[in-house]
């Protein structure tokens, strides 16, 4: 007879057997994940000014009182371990980095006397040794000198986390046949990073034993008459297994937004970079082909698809606005002035903040580097902050080779942006510049002496295209009668009017290149637009007086005349009032002064159109005449109003260019009126004798003359090609 079932065992045992199951399951789960945060999780929040949160933070918060060390300097550190200190046998999960238990207060480094050599002072944070404050010396916010211009400072973002500019985030760490352990730099449990010297630091890494595994360093080094900062770090391994290392750390942080109201927000991302050695032997760093707006910076700066398919290798980074810069490079020695290197330890550049409205920066990450046991790698790099000035930004070798002047861009983009030649720029500030420092030793008459320049060079095409202008208006009205008898006869014949028209102007001597009167305007239109940007641009125009500071040895600092043209990169400010008054709806624009040069330039702009603009030889009906005095008026008007909150130097450029327009148009019509060159009879007597001169069929007169032989031929052949058009009856 069978035994009765057991109904409880079979029903125990499938349950034993399933727990069993899935406690190996976890088990395998547990052992197969990785212990830290990997690198790819920091790379993936962007918005937080740290790394994800590592399980380093709560090994240290939980670390024992004796596994502390109970000093902060140098020589305290302990040597390097021996095998039975770090066995081979460690786990990453057991790494933490060590707390400093006497915190002293940070040293800063540089000095902020503007008389001094030293350009930078550096105010270091409690925060993973990054930059507190960094200053410079010889450059202040406002023409008062009160403060300093401050280029990167720690920032408290939306969810009060801070963003601190080169701070040391984290070191991830992997042991051979084990996961990536991310070690948190950041001191969430209490500060890891001993100050050993003013701007040195050291950190360590340690086992679960108080073994030292790693060991950082860090060390800003500030050189005199230099805007350069060498930021050398240095992971040592002290450990005796070799072991894999990949450090995380912040980048500069976008610079303060420029106060002034006209140009909007100047602020970019700038990349140089160098072709692979296989393509470019003399390693040449490009840049500008990736420069980016401050809205437009993508989640990844660096790099981008583009730079990945070029094989394009990172050679600096630096944020920047109108006058300033702040940006990391390469560290070496130039062995050519255009040979430099990469920054061959970067792997990526992230973007990180809380949103692309209040503050943003950029998280540097390096490559995945291996360490043998007591090996060191190096992963320092240099930092820029200073002035955007070619002349200053050349004179460092260094900076030199890397071609970091291509931070400074002279140039507004947008639609005219193609048309800001670099050449043109690059030619007129280094006239300036001559002019200044060897002539008149004045920003203002600097200006004034280049508007000579100009107008001189472009004087002999001003003067015949006006000559041609005129020359046209006038035969245009000695034929008005006869073109009025032809309109009237072919009113409804275009074909024929436009024939006969033609054959008048022919027995007229009457050329379409009369039309050619603009192009002194079409010529001098990229020399205005590059001169705008170099005259905004320019830092060597900030903070400048102009005709040599007369006015302000006129007044007291105080009153609200000393301001006027007190900084060429500013208004004119003629009355000062120190506060805004009004703000001007719409476009937004504060009134804090009453600027003379925009004023002067609207009564400058109604004599030229008034007395000086060519008046139309064509018959008009009174709407017309009506809408063209609306458009001159609104010129008038307009522009002025555009440019009241605009640099000094670009006021007083545009009232000088204009008046000297004058002055010059006024020559030339008494040049022409002297020499009867306005007879339409002269005229037409003139032509009949070039027509009858041998070679007539290659009118002399250059470029010009070529031209408007052209343009005769092109109207001919209109004239054939309607004709052979026009409907046979």
């Amino acid at each position: 007879m069978p035994k009765p079932k057991n109904t409880g065992l079979r029903i125990l045992i499938p349950l034993i057997a399933t727990g069993i199951g899935a406690v190996v399951f976890l088990a395998m789960l547990k052992s197969s994940a990785p212990t830290g945060t990997p690198a790819t999780a920091a790379a993936t929040t962007p918005d937080s000014g740290k790394p994800a949160p590592a399980t380093a933070a709560t090994d240290a918060t939980q670390a024992s009182p004796a596994s502390t060390p109970t000093s902060s300097t140098a020589t305290d550190a302990k040597p390097a371990p021996t095998t039975a200190q770090a066995t081979p046998a460690m786990a990453a999960g057991e790494l933490r980095a060590r707390l400093v238990s006497d915190r002293k207060p940070l040293a800063p480094v540089g000095d902020l006397d503007p008389k001094g050599k030293v350009r930078l002072h550096i105010d270091f944070s409690e925060f993973a040794a990054g930059i507190k404050s960094l200053q410079l010396s010889q450059h202040f916010t406002t023409i008062n000198e009160e403060s300093h211009v401050e280029l990167q400072s720690e920032q408290k973002l939306a969810d009060s986390s801070l963003l601190v500019p080169f701070a040391a985030l984290s070191v991830e760490v992997t042991l051979p046949g084990a996961q990536p352990k991310l070690i948190s730099l950041a001191g969430d449990s209490g500060p890891v990073w001993a100050q050993i010297a003013p701007g040195q630091f050291e950190a360590i890494v340690e086992d679960d034993k108080g073994a030292d595994v790693l060991r950082l360093t860090r060390k800003f080094a500030i050189a005199p008459d230099s805007s350069d900062v060498r930021v050398e770090q240095k992971i040592e391994n002290r450990s005796s297994i070799a072991l894999s290392v990949r450090w995380y750390q912040t980048g500069p942080v976008d610079l303060f937004a420029d106060a002034a109201a006209y140009g909007g927000d100047r602020r970019f991302l700038r990349m140089g970079y160098l072709l692979p050695a296989s393509r470019d032997p003399g390693r040449t760093p490009l840049a500008n082909n990736f420069d980016k707006g401050r809205a437009q910076i993508p989640a990844t700066a660096w790099p981008t698809p583009d730079t990945t398919s070029s094989q394009f290798e990172p050679a600096w980074l630096a944020f920047t606005n109108r006058y300033f810069g702040v940006g990391v490079h390469a560290l070496f020695t130039p062995l050519a002035p255009t040979a430099a290197e990469p920054l061959a330890w970067l792997d990526s550049a992230e973007r990180i903040g809380s949103d692309l409205t209040h503050v943003i920066g950029l998280r540097l990450t390096s490559k995945t580097l291996s360490l043998a046991p007591a090996a060191t790698q190096d992963l320092s790099f240099g930092m820029f902050a200073g002035p955007l000035e070619n002349t200053e930004i050349k004179a460092e070798p260094m900076l030199r080779a890397l071609r970091m002047n291509r931070m400074v861009v002279y140039n507004f983009g947008g639609p005219c942006g193609w048309c800001t030649f670099e050449w043109v720029t690059g030619l007129l500030l280094f006239i300036m510049k001559m002019l200044h420092d060897h002539v008149v030793h004045d920003w203002a008459l600097s200006i004034v002496c280049l508007v000579l320049v100009v107008r001189t060079c472009m004087h002999p095409i001003t003067r015949f295209t006006q000559t041609r202008m005129a020359r046209f208006s006038k035969q245009m009205q000695a034929v008005q009668p006869k073109q009025k008898l032809l309109q009237e006869k072919y009113a409804n014949d275009a074909v024929k009017l436009q024939q006969e028209t033609a054959k008048l102007w022919r027995e007229e001597g009457i050329s379409p290149a009369g039309f050619l009167g603009c192009l002194p305007a079409f010529a001098q239109t990229p020399v205005w637009i590059g001169l705008s940007a170099v005259l905004f641009f320019a830092v060597e125009f900030r903070h400048e007086h102009g005709f040599y500071g007369v006015i302000q040895g006129l007044f007291t600092k105080g009153s609200p005349f000393w301001y006027f043209m007190a900084d060429m990169s500013e208004p004119d400010r003629f009355l000062y009032f120190g506060r805004t008054i009004v703000t001007v709806p719409i476009v937004n624009i504060a009134i804090d002064s009453i600027n003379v040069l925009p004023m002067i330039l609207g009564v400058v702009y109604y004599l030229q159109q008034t007395y000086f603009t060519p008046q139309t030889t064509a018959p008009t009906t009174p709407e017309q005449e009506t809408q063209m005095k609306v458009m001159r008026y609104m010129t008038i008007i307009m522009f002025p109003a555009l440019m009241y909150k605009a640099p000094a130097a670009l006021s007083l450029y545009f009232v000088v260019n204009t008046t000297l327009a004058i002055a010059e148009s006024k020559w030339i019509r008494s040049h022409m009126e002297k020499h009867d060159m306005l007879n339409v009879d002269r005229m037409r007597a003139e032509r009949a004798a070039r027509s009858q001169a041998k070679g007539a069929a290659q009118p002399a007169g250059g470029f010009m003359a070529a031209l408007e032989k052209y343009a005769r031929d092109k109207q001919q052949q209109t004239e054939r090609r309607f004709g052979q058009d026009k409907p046979k009856k």
